[in-house]
């Protein structure tokens, strides 16, 4: 039995790259009803954290060839999520309000598109800033007023096999974002946020200041420090 809740049929959402200083941010929602809860549990689906990439990578590919039509993506790269983060900060926003504009945009297009009445997600604010997003775009949209989706935002979400599938395609999404940053600009762009400064001041003798942004997250504090001339240590 599920000790979140009782539905029959749900939206599941999950996000990646937040905390990666490089590489898109990345949103991704998986409908689930009782046929597809038993075969994403017989594929071995789980919280995308706790699997390898390769096992990731599978376990998407396997998703997207059976239930394309159940799977829902946002993905904003470097300068989109840079240009979007520093828009909502003038606003006095901040990245909880994007992140929750993001949700309900892969929430709203999965419930258009199969019906679905209720959607998980896994809780990144105390406050539910989610709900306020989907009457935003029901607003600038008549279509989607009658639509009434109930969300409920819990910690540790992934336990739930709907939001762990949503985990998995997110993080193989990221997965193939960074990498293709890494082609792109002949460097390797290392996930995370944890000894990325070196990677950072490379990319720049490569690229130049300026193309910074195309490949990082500029709000970072990391931002400061690679921007920072290394400094010598005499003894």
């Amino acid at each position: 039995m599920n000790p979140i809740h009782n539905w029959n049929a749900w939206i599941g959402t999950d996000e990646a790259g937040k905390g990666d200083y490089f590489g898109p941010l990345v949103v991704a929602g998986v409908y689930v009803n009782a046929e597809h809860r038993k075969a994403f549990v017989d594929l071995g689906i789980a919280d995308g954290k706790t699997l390898s990439n390769r096992r990731i990578r599978k376990l998407a590919k396997l998703m997207r060839h059976r239930y394309k039509q159940y799977i829902s993506v946002v993905e904003k790269m470097p300068p989109r999520y840079n240009a979007l983060y520093s828009h909502l900060r003038k606003q006095g926003q901040n990245l909880n309000h994007l992140l929750a504009s993001l949700h309900a945009e892969v929430i709203q297009t999965l419930a258009t598109r199969v019906g679905a009445k209720h959607a998980l997600v896994d809780r990144f604010s105390k406050n539910d800033v989610i709900t306020p997003q989907l009457m935003q775009q029901a607003d600038k949209n008549p279509s989607l007023q009658n639509t009434e989706i109930e969300v409920v935002q819990v910690p540790k979400a992934e336990s739930d096999i709907a939001v762990a599938a949503a985990s998995v395609i997110a993080r193989d999404v990221f997965l193939t974002g960074i990498e293709t940053l890494s082609q792109k600009y002949k460097i390797r762009l290392p996930r995370g946020s944890y000894k990325v400064t070196e990677a950072g001041r490379e990319f720049i003798k490569l690229h130049g200041t300026h193309a910074l942004g195309d490949v990082a997250k500029l709000h970072f504090n990391l931002t400061d420090t690679i921007l920072l001339p290394k400094q010598s240590v005499f003894f």
